[in-house]
């Protein structure tokens, strides 16, 4: 129990700091969309972009919609973290929001990385392709969404066992 303890320690923490960052997001775009900041550069997902044409905006606009989706899935998170610590590990709600945990961070995953490398694509006279290994790869992201989704399954499974087993003498 200790450490489930620790885990809802860390994932609020994620979530406060994840909060704040969206609360900046959300002051921040609006001013580099209206054309208020053109010309500075934001570095995302390791290549720089420069917000000067309707391009940079969209794949800002499409950074706020990710950093959104990121933030829901931690949300349930921390609810069905809420749900273990009650003790009830089965509960449906549980299964469902592993799987739209899933869900979030692939579409935020996607959502981010898509867009950034396509205005990277378009607007570079040099291009390169970097794999990346690492704990912010896009590639591990989107396992980790994978898993969430397959252990969605696996408690599924499991609960419905656990019915069968309940029906038992």
């Amino acid at each position: 129990m200790r450490k489930l303890n620790v885990l809802k320690a860390c994932i609020d923490l994620a979530f406060y700091l994840s909060c704040l960052t969206v609360l900046a997001f959300v002051v921040f775009i609006p001013f580099a969309v209206l054309g208020q900041m053109d010309g500075i550069p934001i570095k995302m997902q390791g290549r720089e972009l420069i917000v000067d044409n309707w391009q940079a905006k969209v794949v800002l606009v499409f950074a706020l919609v990710s950093a959104l989706f990121f933030v829901y899935g931690i949300y349930l998170l921390r609810k069905t973290i809420g749900f273990f610590l009650k003790k009830d590990v089965f509960n449906s709600e549980v299964i469902r929001n592993f799987n739209v945990i899933g869900i979030c961070v692939i579409t935020s995953t996607l959502l981010m990385v898509l867009p950034s490398f396509l205005y990277t694509a378009f607007h570079r006279t040099a291009m390169g392709f970097k794999l990346e290994v690492g704990f912010d790869s896009p590639l591990l992201v989107i396992s980790l969404g994978l898993f969430f989704m397959v252990l969605s399954e696996v408690f599924k499974i499991a609960k419905n066992l656990k019915e069968e087993n309940d029906l038992t003498l």
